[in-house]
């Protein structure tokens, strides 16, 4: 037993508790007090037992990251192999919660709590060779809680592992705490820092840099600082931050206090255009000595935000140096659009460049430079020598230009007492009027122009435009004898007084004696007119040289003529290799080019072969004329079918006299559809055309026809085939149906049917019209 002079002898130091013995020295060693153990928030706190119902003081504890031991002997030195537990406790705030797929496996004794609600109860040994895995998932709400892990060892090997990852789940994280936000005026950066989100399954977080007008950039991050440099712009910025979890739910948006950035920013360059700077001429006032240009620069699309001062910069050159001439403030003057430059010298070129001044003094760059020169304000000097020469064609002016900045001329013209307009606008010394009557005095009137458009003193001229000559086309006999002249001219041209014949010995004596002419009008096109006139008196002179004159509405008459010989009687020779062949659209007409110099035309007559007392004729029919080159012509007048057909040619000369008809005969083609139409239809004035190589149809409007259909007789396969479906309305009226087949075959003849197609869906019967298409190679 322990006597009390040993307990005397007892000394207490912070190890432990010694005792010492007068005759013997023996030590004991009390166990050490273990210091508190403090682990993270996603670290388990592991406690070792030295039994198996976790009683008593721990051997050991400290921090273990996973769960997932194996041990074949003692888990610590001092502690018996079997009979012994660990513990394993984790807690913490889970922010918003979530769901756990966990699985607890291992020997003997296993047991797993939530929040102190047994999830597994495995309390057994096992042994070596078997062993418990229980597979579960444990889901928990938000804010702090604890999970704890058992595991007893009664004997052999020890073994235990846990596993516990978030599982899917719809629970968006929390938003981020504890954002702050700092800005560093010497490197320009603004950061934020903020709290971690307690959630074990956070992915990302969302970092998003506002202004109070809304979000200048954005980013992700998986740690929990952010920094970003904004424009030195006066402005206020801050941090945003959302947590993303695995799953992509994204929790709510926290957002920092803002931080504002010093105004360093000079602001945008003025939005002036070249097209916004233009040059006016002001009169300069009572006390000037006459006009002056002004430089007006628009600024109507600049906002008094965009300054709200605007300067406008002037220099001789477009690398400067440039002068302020002129400053605008929109705070003084909130309506004012221009900036002017009244100091500007004529006939000078600037350079002018405007610039746009903050609230905070900061200047923006200049605009690009733009040049514009000074107009010339001063008129240029008048035209000298201003001359006229008139023909059939025209009015040609010409002149000499000042010696000055002219740089156009201006042409009016005036008609007798009439009021001058302008005709046109010459960019060299002359001007040719095409628009002067034939006859009629015109006054002209030039004025120099320069670029500004300053105009000199009025320089005028008259002249009258020649009456274009009339034309002898051909002289000879007519009917009766008596000497007919043709007389061709210009339809544009003024002859309204008539025309003067004259006629003479020979060609340079034609204009001797006045012949009486009563001009009978024969012909006319777009081009020209053509007239008729008997020489009653003509016939019993010896004159045999006639040329004729117009006469304008004045009286003038043409200046030039044309003599015409009145002794040509003979006709052209015949005409040569004419033959006819039958086509599938009709006739194709050939011969030769005639040999005489004189040929003014061919007579082709188109007839129906009539035999009369035994002998074979060309029945009348139609006749058309043809230019004097024309070696061909394709008949298309009624359509191929076997009928017989005969056609006249004739060649006539410039004195109109005429050759004997060479006639052939032959036997069209039969190109009718072998399928009857029968008459009857109510589809009416059904007619086909052709029209630049299409066949166009048009027909009646039928009352109660809700529709038409259009067939075309296909001749491979002997039957009428539909092309077109539909109301086939004419563009221009109601009255007429109207269709345009492109597809129609050339070098043939279209044989079409059109029916008309009621509500009930039932089809008229048929209408019949064809058209021959002649090749247009």
């Amino acid at each position: 037993m322990i006597t009390e002079r040993i307990r005397a002898g007892l000394r207490v130091g912070a190890a432990g508790l010694a005792v010492t013995l007068a005759s013997t020295c023996v030590l004991l060693v009390a166990p050490a007090a273990e210091a508190a153990v403090t682990c993270g928030d996603t670290t388990f706190k592991r406690t070792f037992y030295t039994n198996t119902s976790f009683s008593g003081t721990p051997k050991k504890t400290d921090c273990d990251t996973t769960i997932d031991q194996s041990w074949t002997g003692a888990p610590l030195s001092g502690m018996a192999t079997n009979n012994f537990g660990v513990r394993w406790s984790l807690t913490r705030d889970f922010g918003s919660g979530g769901c756990f797929e966990y699985r607890l496996s291992g020997t003997d004794g296993l047991r797993l709590y939530v929040d102190g609600v047994r999830k597994v109860n495995k309390w057994k040994n096992t042994g070596d060779s078997s062993g418990n895995s229980v597979p579960g998932t444990f889901c928990i709400g938000s804010g702090k809680h604890t999970v704890r892990v058992d595991h007893a060892n009664w004997t052999g090997l020890s073994r235990v592992k846990f596993t516990w990852p978030a599982s899917s789940d719809s629970k968006p994280p929390l938003a981020p705490t504890g954002i702050t936000t700092t800005y560093d005026a010497a490197t320009g950066k603004a950061k934020a820092g903020w709290r971690k989100n307690r959630e074990l399954d956070i992915a990302r977080y969302e970092v998003l840099v506002k202004t109070p007008a809304g979000g200048v950039s954005q980013w992700t991050t998986t740690g929990t600082t952010a920094s970003y440099t904004p424009a030195k712009d006066g402005q206020k910025y801050r941090f945003c931050i959302q947590a993303v979890d695995k799953w992509t739910n994204y929790g709510a948006t926290a957002c920092g206090p803002y931080v504002t950035t010093p105004d360093k920013t000079a602001p945008p360059v003025p939005d002036v255009r070249a097209s916004d700077i233009s040059v006016s001429v002001s009169d300069g006032g009572e006390a000037s000595d006459g006009p002056r240009p002004r430089v007006n620069v628009w600024l109507g699309q600049v906002r008094p935000a965009d300054g709200p001062l605007f300067t406008l910069w002037r220099a001789t050159a477009a690398a400067g140096p440039f002068t302020k001439v002129a400053v605008m403030d929109l705070r003084q003057t909130p309506g004012e659009q221009y900036l002017y430059d009244e100091t500007a010298a004529e006939k000078q070129t600037y350079y002018y460049a405007a610039s746009a001044t903050d609230t905070a003094g900061n200047t923006s760059a200049r605009t690009a430079p733009v040049a514009v020169t000074m107009p010339d304000v001063a008129a240029p000097g008048a035209v000298t020598g201003l001359a006229a020469v008139a023909d059939t064609q025209k009015v040609a002016l010409n002149w000499t230009a000042p010696t000055d900045d002219a740089v156009r001329w201006q042409v009016y013209g005036a008609d007798g007492s009439a009021q001058p307009v302008l005709l046109g606008t010459a960019t060299s010394a002359s001007y040719d009027d095409m628009t002067a009557k034939p006859g009629v005095t015109r006054t002209y009137t030039v004025y120099a122009v320069d670029a500004a458009g300053n105009r000199s003193g009025a320089v005028k001229i008259t002249s009258r435009r020649q009456v274009a000559p009339a034309l002898p086309v051909y002289l000879r006999p007519d009917a009766n004898g008596r000497p007919e002249l043709r007389i061709r001219v210009a339809a544009d041209n003024d002859h309204s007084g008539g025309f003067r014949v004259y006629s003479g010995s020979s060609a340079a004596t034609v204009r001797t004696t006045l012949r009486a002419c009563a001009p009978e009008e024969v012909y006319r096109d777009a081009a020209w007119v053509e007239y008729r006139c008997l020489l009653t008196d003509f016939g019993s002179s010896s004159d045999r040289y006639v040329t004729a004159l117009a006469v304008a509405a004045n009286g003038v008459t043409s200046s030039t003529y044309k003599a015409m010989l009145y002794e040509d009687t003979v006709a052209p020779p015949l005409p040569t290799g004419f033959a006819a062949t039958s086509e599938p659209w009709g006739t194709a007409l050939r011969w030769d080019t005639s040999t005489a110099a004189d040929v003014r035309a061919h007579w082709l007559r188109v007839g129906t072969p009539k035999t009369v007392d035994g002998v074979r004729t060309c029945a009348s029919g139609t006749s058309h004329t043809l230019a004097a080159g024309a070696t061909s012509f394709q008949d298309t007048e009624g359509l191929p079918d076997g009928e017989e057909r005969c056609f006249e040619l004739r060649t006539v000369d410039g004195a109109n006299n005429y050759t004997d008809g060479v006639t052939v005969y032959t036997t069209e083609q039969d190109t009718r559809p072998s399928e009857a139409t029968a008459p009857g239809s109510p589809v009416t004035g059904l007619d086909a055309a052709e029209n630049a190589g299409a066949a166009v149809l048009n027909w009646d409007t039928l009352d109660g026809a809700t529709g038409y259909r259009v067939y075309r007789w296909d001749r491979s396969t002997g039957s009428y085939e539909r092309i077109a479906e539909g109301a086939l309305e004419n563009p221009y009226t109601d009255s007429y149906r109207h269709y345009r087949d492109e597809d129609a075959p050339a070098g043939t003849a279209a044989y079409y049917r059109v029916t008309a197609v009621y509500a009930d869906g039932t089809e008229s019967a048929p209408a019949l019209a064809a058209v021959a298409l002649a090749p247009t190679g």
